[in-house]
């Protein structure tokens, strides 16, 4: 190892925690990856997008386990980003006309906050049963 690389690792990792590291990515940054601005290709926006979803799964059979999903898909199986993207697409063009001040709400919403949001709607739960909605033997009716 160089003299220098000690001091350098330290460099960067000082230069590193002194950043503000995030691991949700705001709607606005998002969209200008699908825009194609900056420094990354607009191809990422799905890398990011599946391990948004890959969190979200984790999240969600947590919660299931709990018996509150957020989200159900069919059982035999997962939420793809191919489902994912479109919903979150549909969502955030809806953002545009409905919220007053868009530019605001894309710098402080997050995407995987709006892709939840996406999911819950894609694969909605089925309504827990109410005791008003069971009848005395037990069945719904």
């Amino acid at each position: 190892m160089r003299a220098g690389a000690p001091a350098l690792g330290i460099g960067l990792a000082v230069a590193v925690a002194g950043t503000a590291a995030r691991a949700d990515m705001p709607i606005a940054d998002y969209l200008a990856i699908a825009r194609g601005e900056g420094a990354v290709r607009p191809d990422f926006a799905i890398v990011y997008l599946a391990g948004t979803l890959d969190g979200l799964e984790a999240a969600n059979a947590a919660a299931r386990a709990r018996g509150r999903a957020y989200y159900c898909p069919p059982e035999e199986r997962a939420a793809t980003v191919l489902e994912l993207k479109p919903a979150l697409d549909r969502l955030l063009a809806q953002a545009v006309e409905q919220q007053r001040d868009f530019e605001r709400y894309a710098r402080i919403v997050s995407v995987g906050t709006v892709s939840l949001t996406a999911l819950a709607r894609l694969f909605p739960c089925p309504e827990p049963r109410t005791p008003s909605a069971t009848r005395a033997d037990g069945t719904g009716g």
